[in-house]
């Protein structure tokens, strides 16, 4: 496979990213921006889709759709769409249970009604003008789609349509998380590696704390959380609130009466707080903000942080919770990636680090390209297509339910020769100092229920006998695909082998 783009649309924004030639790029629009505002605009004459739409959102509040994302959850409730449908500006009307449409009044009075999935369609489309513009003209757009962990499987396919709809080939669909952590190469370097990351992705509109297990290049969800209200517009807001609290001290006038004049001054307020996240200073201003008055004023960091702090805490309690959910301490994480927008936010990051002191920190990478980045390193793996019943979509994986000890009869360590979750068949070769030497070897086999735990199984063992002053026994121990074990010892210098074999209960 030449090319392969990896795709992440969420509330907010959109971003695409290309992986070619072992190399990953992201895509930027034809505005120049690396990230693509994730707004619809139907006008009478034609569908607009990106920075466009949401630079006229203001004059266009009833014929857009913005936060889109969120009504592609097949799994919201009745109460839900309606508390959803009550922030909107555009008309929503339900067609079934659990299931709403946007109603668009077009200029000759003719109503429109466009599904989730419909405007997921039109986003996408966008997004596939965009890669078109970077690969031949005959060339498919192999594209692998990044979702929520929540999202339930019905949801999955209405994304995957959606995309194919819009002209890409779909290989995979793969959550937020093991992307983010795909992106920064997690249990990538080392085979072996046994470790706990945390991925906490603060968007637009909501926020995941998810912790997984990494196990040799595998990752295992331990524990998730979500908060779907709260995200980066929770600080948008409160910024607003005192901008308009400041210019109606100054004009005696309450933009906050005016949904035209408010959605003006959110614009703005959104544009000083990324601004913020890189400077220390930032100017808002916003020509005609209320009764033809203009609008400009200075915000420092130091003020916006301020401000802001009275809403940290609800940010950090998803962490706290994820972690009893797994029963895991922070002291055991050893990676926290951030991804989404809202994570550019010093002070936000800063609050974060203090919970894990001992972990790398993963922040290297643009925070709202993190997705995108790791669905094309994902995709640059994959040689070809899926098939197409999309079977693919959610797939089990046996794996080794508890870790594997080796341990050299007289010696008191165990040793672990293959780590919990690792998936199945599975080989792994070791090599044991014996002392002192000796003239026979044996070799057990135990199992843990967790690597905390202190207590053994004994399973099985085999001994070496008829060696001469051995040292060193390479220990080989495979499980097969049904469960059974083939534990092999051999002395490195004589070549001497012995070997047990153990079958899979039921076998």
């Amino acid at each position: 496979m030449s090319s392969v783009f990896g795709i992440h649309v969420g509330n907010t924004s959109a971003c695409l990213a290309l992986a070619k030639d072992g190399k990953i790029e992201v895509i930027a629009n034809d505005s120049g921006d690396r990230v693509t505002p994730a707004v619809v605009t139907f006008s009478d004459s034609e569908t607009v889709v990106g920075s466009a739409a949401k630079s006229a959102l203001a004059r266009n509040l009833t014929s857009s759709v913005v936060h889109n994302k969120q009504l592609l959850d097949a799994s919201l409730s009745d109460e839900q769409l309606e508390e959803i449908a009550a922030r909107h500006a555009c008309a929503m009307v339900k067609v079934e249970e659990s299931c709403v449409k946007y109603e668009i009044k077009k200029a000759d009075g003719k109503l429109c009604v466009y599904s989730p999935e419909d405007v997921a369609t039109h986003i996408f489309r966008k997004l596939f003008a965009i890669a078109s513009s970077t690969a031949r003209p005959e060339a498919d757009l192999r594209a692998v789609l990044c979702v929520p962990l929540q999202f339930p499987q019905a949801s999955r396919q209405a994304v995957m349509r959606a995309a194919e709809e819009a002209g890409f080939d779909v290989l995979q669909v793969v959550s937020e998380p093991s992307a983010a952590a795909l992106a920064y190469g997690v249990g990538l370097q080392d085979a072996e590696e046994e470790s706990h990351c945390l991925v906490y992705r603060a968007g637009g509109t909501s926020l995941d704390a998810t912790l997984l297990q990494v196990n040799s290049g595998m990752y295992t969800v331990l524990a998730t959380v979500r908060e779907p209200h709260l995200g980066g517009d929770r600080f948008t807001k409160v910024l607003v609130n005192f901008l308009a609290a400041e210019f109606a001290h100054r004009w005696k006038l309450d933009p906050q009466d005016s949904r035209r004049s408010m959605t003006k001054l959110t614009a703005a307020a959104e544009t000083c707080k990324h601004v913020l996240s890189t400077v220390s200073t930032a100017h808002c201003f916003v020509e005609s903000l209320c009764e033809g008055v203009d609008f400009s004023h200075n915000i420092t960091r130091a003020r916006f942080e301020n401000l802001i702090a009275a809403a940290l805490p609800e940010y950090v309690e998803p962490v706290r919770r994820v972690l009893v959910t797994a029963g895991v301490d922070a002291s055991s994480v050893g990676k926290l990636v951030l991804c989404g927008g809202s994570v550019k936010i010093p002070k936000l990051q800063q609050v974060l680090g203090d919970l894990f002191p001992g972990a790398t920190k993963l922040c290297g990478l643009p925070p709202d390209e993190v997705v995108a980045t790791g669905a094309a390193k994902h995709g640059s793996y994959m040689s070809c297509s899926f098939d197409p019943d999309c079977e693919h979509l959610s797939m089990e994986i046996p794996a080794v339910s508890r870790p594997l000890y080796a341990r050299v009869a007289g010696q008191e360590e165990l040793r672990c020769v293959i780590p919990a979750l690792t998936p199945v068949p599975v080989r792994r070769i070791h090599t044991h100092e014996v002392q002192p030497a000796g003239s026979e070897i044996t070799v057990e086999l135990h199992e843990k229920e967790s690597k905390e735990s202190e207590a053994s199984r004994f399973l099985t063992k085999a001994t070496l006998a008829s060696v001469k002053d051995a040292t060193q026994v390479v220990v080989e121990v495979s499980i097969n695909s049904m469960g059974g074990l083939h534990l092999v010892l051999t002395e490195p210098k004589s070549q001497v082998k012995a070997s047990v074999k153990l079958e899979a209960p039921g076998a």
